[in-house]
Parts: C-alpha cells; sequence; structure tokens
C-alpha cells in the first residue's frame, strides 16, 4: 500500500482532519490496514503513544516493516490440533478454538471469518487452505466505510 492510502484511510476516521485520532482508533486504522498484529504486540508498539495520536505518527508507524505470521506459522499451529493427522480440522472445532484459546475472537467475529472459509460435505475445513486463506493479504485496497463505521459503534 502507498503512504496516500495509508493517508485516506487516516481520514475515515479524523473526519474534521484535526490531524490526531484516538489511540483506539490508530489501532483500528492500522487492522483495517492489514497489519494482524496480537493485543499484546499493538500494546507494546504503542507504549509510548499518548492517548491521542497524530498523523505523522501513524505515518511513521506505517513505514515500518510489518512482519506478521506466515503461512507455515499458522499451518504448524492449526496441525497441533489434529491429533489425527488427517488434514482437517472441524468447522466447530475451529470455531471453539478462536473463541476460547489465546487472543479470543468474538461470536460474531468468527462467524464473519467462517462464512468465506470452505468446509466439505462432512463439515471439515482443509488446515492447509485455512492456514492459506489466514494469510493472504486484505481483498480490497480501500477500506469498506461501512463496515467499518459498523464496528466502531
Amino acid at each position: 500500500m502507498s503512504a496516500a492510502e495509508w493517508q485516506e484511510t487516516w481520514y475515515l476516521f479524523d473526519e474534521k482532519r484535526k490531524g490526531t485520532v484516538s489511540k483506539t482508533d490508530f489501532i483500528h486504522i492500522v487492522r483495517s490496514l492489514g497489519r494482524k498484529y496480537t493485543e499484546a504486540e499493538i500494546q507494546e508498539k504503542t507504549a509510548g503513544m499518548g492517548d491521542q495520536v497524530s498523523l505523522d505518527e501513524f505515518m511513521e508507524f506505517m513505514k515500518k516493516p510489518y512482519e506478521g505470521p506466515t503461512q507455515q506459522d499458522l499451518l504448524t499451529a492449526l496441525q497441533a490440533f489434529d491429533g489425527n493427522e488427517t488434514g482437517f480440522l472441524k468447522h466447530s472445532e475451529i470455531v471453539a478454538l478462536l473463541t476460547t484459546l489465546g487472543e479470543k475472537m468474538s461470536e460474531a467475529e468468527v462467524k464473519q471469518l467462517m462464512s468465506e472459509v470452505k468446509t466439505d460435505d462432512q463439515g471439515r475445513v482443509s488446515i492447509e487452505e485455512f492456514a492459506k486463506y489466514l494469510n493472504e493479504p486484505v481483498p480490497s485496497m480501500t477500506p469498506n466505510i461501512e463496515e467499518l463505521q459498523k464496528q466502531l459503534s
């Protein structure tokens, strides 16, 4: 993504163009741009920031390289739950994992995520395909404004 696209996304949150947004909005912006930091990582990376974050701080933050989880990292993590080594997990198992372990996702978030994941006739998800899906870049370069507004309300 280009700096212009980062700035365009910034101004979705800074509608009055004050040049600052809340730290919470800053985190929403960063994540909407495809940076998949865990809660612990984002807290560590923003520890020195105040309650308000400036556009300049945001632009500097986005210039730093992002090394998210690799497809192999995700594959290895998911395979740990494949006790029979079938290469598949049940849809219900994935939902349970995402809502109960680590950084828990809400049921609504999981429902949205899983609505885009293919299952076979036995309700199973290919671990390899799921890891690949999770590692794909955000499909749209321009965030869906309506979806972002729903997430903020």
